[in-house]
């Protein structure tokens, strides 16, 4: 039984990350993406933690996705782009973005750095 980093939903089938993303509620919607062996992903993932449960954030929708155990990775470009390990996507109203997503952070060898980007992106884009 594959377990979360972050204490974040899990999804492990492409079904369960479009039904996640694909939504028009006005909430952030946040997707951790890592994988086994991930020496950044184990130094971001107890700092991301904390954002499911933190008041401030309940606004958002944090999910994880740990590509080391993804039934059947699909292919689009939702999950193409991601290059390197850990990434993080945020979406808002997905069919109102021309693709999809609205920030997409990807600085795999700099994690503290991605982390800091991601917290300035929620706050500024939570509601």
């Amino acid at each position: 039984m594959t377990t979360s980093t972050t204490g974040w939903t899990l999804l492990s089938t492409a079904a369960a990350f479009k039904a996640a993303y694909d939504r028009s509620d006005n909430k952030l919607i946040v997707f951790y993406f890592t994988q086994d062996n991930c020496p950044p992903c184990n130094i971001i993932a107890p700092l991301l933690a904390p954002w499911k449960t933190a008041s401030a954030y309940s606004g958002c929708l944090f999910y994880e996705i740990n590509e080391s155990h993804y039934s059947n990775v699909p292919s689009d470009i939702e999950f193409s782009e991601i290059t390197s390990f850990p990434a993080m996507k945020f979406y808002k109203n997905y069919e109102n973005t021309d693709d999809g997503y609205i920030k997409f952070l990807h600085n795999s060898s700099v994690p503290l750095t991605m982390y800091s980007q991601a917290e300035t992106f929620i706050n500024a884009n939570k509601s």
